[in-house]
């Protein structure tokens, strides 16, 4: 994500050899966690990665 702030949920499915919903919930935990921030909109938004 924070190589490319535009990934989707199929390229990390891809990518990780997850399925979706292992893929949300990583998506889900690292946003609880404040590490990872969604800006814009679902369609065209992108990944902020917070340090």
């Amino acid at each position: 994500m924070e190589e490319n702030p535009k990934i989707t949920q199929v390229k990390l499915m891809e990518e990780f050899e997850l399925t979706r919903k292992q893929v949300q919930k990583i998506i889900k935990d690292l946003q609880k966690e404040g590490l990872i921030e969604r800006q814009g909109s679902n369609r065209s938004g992108r990944w902020v990665v917070r340090k």
